[in-house]
């Protein structure tokens, strides 16, 4: 039996992927699982959706979203952050799995703590390396990434860069 792919993530990046042509759909060929704290999911269907469960069914992804309570006091070190990135932060160090992270306050202090981060362009990267997604695919990702300004010009440039020399 194969182990599950399992990350974690904080509430910005599933935003990009809600707003991603096929987003919820391309990080399915990564992770079988997206474990996310509970007040995660509280910012995510806030404003847009009357409940949880009318966000899970309207993107289609109660099997891929797995809430999870984090288990641990808050480090110190997370204070500063806001509840959502403290509670993923300190999930991930929980579960001891990756994390993706968009905000830079975030990523500084997840770094610190020895947590491996990632964005949704990171992911793109890895996506088409792993073969899963096409170089046209993940060209065409990192342009919407990039012109929904989700990603600067330095990381969309060095991240086209790479899967042309590739491609």
């Amino acid at each position: 039996m194969t182990d599950q792919r399992l990350i974690i993530s904080n509430t910005g990046q599933l935003i990009t992927l809600e707003k991603m042509t096929d987003g919820y759909g391309f990080i399915r060929k990564l992770y079988d699982l997206i474990l996310i704290p509970p007040t995660v999911l509280e910012e995510l269907f806030q404003g847009q959706f009357v409940s949880a469960e009318a966000y899970l069914q309207h993107y289609a992804v109660a099997d891929l979203l797995e809430v999870v309570e984090v288990n641990q006091k808050i480090s110190p070190e997370l204070e500063p952050l806001d509840i959502g990135e403290q509670e993923a932060i300190q999930l991930a160090l929980q579960r001891g799995l990756p994390l993706l992270i968009e905000e830079e306050a975030g990523r500084t202090v997840a770094r610190q703590l020895g947590v491996s981060i990632s964005g949704i362009a990171g992911q793109v990267l890895k996506a088409f390396q792993e073969n899963l997604l096409t170089a046209e695919e993940a060209l065409n990702k990192l342009h919407e990434l990039f012109t929904s300004r989700r990603i600067n010009t330095r990381i969309y440039q060095g991240l086209v860069k790479t899967v042309r020399q590739k491609g």
